[in-house]
């Protein structure tokens, strides 16, 4: 019933054409991380299917393999995620999804709304995410390290909350911020049909409520929040509204390389 989320990437070395990545690849840290920096920068997170469109997210390999590389579009956590982990077993690399709690300005109970991964090399395991929205590392991170580790312009660690789980943090010039929560053990792709249904049709949801997309650069960032473009470069941000239909076309050809048929909110 479930076997199309399951189904083989339908072609690598489309997919990879899509990050700008050629030569061989071998399942090593090198190749990991080249390949999650280059998803970063080319495939965009964004939530138009959702704000926008106001359509069923469909989570199978091949409607996204479809979206995300023939179409050029981007996604959410459980789309880049999923399709992500696709290619990561097709080049040989053992890994697995995990659930995540965002806990990311925010207390209390979060319930799981985000998809993650481990990737084992050699014995060591990683944590890789091209999903998160928020400020996430743009390289593998050793799970099991204790200490500070630095991926870009920022650093992380990782601490156990007191049930087991583990807990991301933002280290900042003040102290540290928490990220993200998850358990280790491995989880299945129909797992995340149910939070994918919530956040993609539950009026409470975020993603209901605005408008999210955004992508890295080498010199910076692009973020489009409701109608409000931000451009990070070189420590500075040039922000504009965006107040017609048209503009925010102009803005997502132009900054995200998104080009979209149907209507956009104004």
């Amino acid at each position: 019933m479930y076997e199309e989320l399951y189904a083989p990437l339908p072609d690598k070395k489309q997919y990879l054409e899509r990050l700008g990545v050629t030569g061989d690849l071998t399942p090593d840290v090198e190749t990991l991380n080249r390949l999650i920096l280059a998803q970063l920068r080319h495939v965009p997170f964004e939530n138009l299917d959702v704000y926008d469109a106001e359509t069923d997210i469909l989570l199978d390999i091949a409607p996204l393999f479809d979206k995300l590389v023939v179409r050029r579009r981007g996604g959410y956590c459980f789309e880049l995620n999923a399709l992500f982990m696709s290619v990561l077993k097709e080049i040989g690399f053992d890994c697995h999804p995990v659930m995540v709690r965002v806990v990311w300005m925010s207390t209390g109970y979060m319930p799981i709304t985000h998809r993650a991964g481990i990737v084992t090399i050699g014995g060591t395991r990683y944590f890789c995410d091209v999903g998160f929205g928020g400020p996430a590392p743009c390289s593998a991170l050793k799970l099991d390290e204790t200490g500070p580790q630095q991926s870009g312009m920022n650093s992380f660690i990782f601490e156990k909350a007191a049930d087991g789980d583990f807990v991301i943090y933002r280290l900042t010039e003040t102290g540290r911020e928490q990220l993200l929560k998850f358990d280790d053990r491995p989880c299945e792709n129909v797992d995340f049909l149910g939070p994918n249904e919530y956040l993609s049709k539950n009026n409470n949801s975020g993603f209901k409520k605005t408008r999210m997309v955004n992508i890295s650069r080498e010199d910076g960032s692009a973020a489009l929040t409701g109608n409000v473009l931000r451009i990070h470069k070189g420590g500075e941000v040039e922000e504009t509204v965006l107040d017609t239909e048209e503009k925010l076309r102009e803005a997502l050809r132009a900054q995200f390389g998104i080009d979209v048929g149907f209507p956009l909110k104004i």
